[in-house]
């Protein structure tokens, strides 16, 4: 299955969340916006810290998420409630206009905690985000 999986975050944490996502699947993981656009992807990823509001890189990205370029798209949000937020929710609406399916399956993290310095993740969380990822696709096969 062609996969990607991007990330646009400060966050150490979260960028290691992206980094396990990506390696279980034998890939390069991208930030946002990447070097060279999607092309026909099966399923990208978008590991995302929000605040407020949607940054305008990854606005702009969203946007971009048509059915040629993505057939899919799956989220893993940045957040200490498993709550989808203002800025959440204008980044799906952002994906969905361009034309890409949204999986509504989202994986919160809760980006802060001890190991926030260091970016570690446990074995445990790593190997649940990457459950999270194999039963998506999963669902995207049938």
């Amino acid at each position: 299955m062609k996969i990607r999986v991007m990330y646009s975050t400060s966050k150490k944490r979260m960028a290691t969340y992206a980094d396990a996502l990506a390696r279980s699947q034998n890939i390069n993981v991208d930030r946002i916006p990447p070097a060279f656009p999607c092309d026909r992807e099966r399923l990208v990823v978008l590991v995302l810290t929000l605040g407020q509001k949607v940054d305008d890189k990854v606005r702009r990205f969203a946007k971009e998420l048509t059915k040629d370029r993505t057939s899919n798209v799956a989220f893993v949000f940045d957040s200490k409630t498993k709550e989808l937020t203002e800025a959440m929710k204008e980044v799906i609406g952002y994906v969905k206009e361009a034309g890409a399916n949204v999986i509504e399956n989202y994986y919160f993290v809760d980006g802060g905690g001890p190991l926030t310095l260091t970016g570690k993740i446990t074995i445990d969380q790593r190997k649940d985000i990457v459950n999270w990822l194999e039963e998506l696709m999963e669902t995207i096969k049938q």
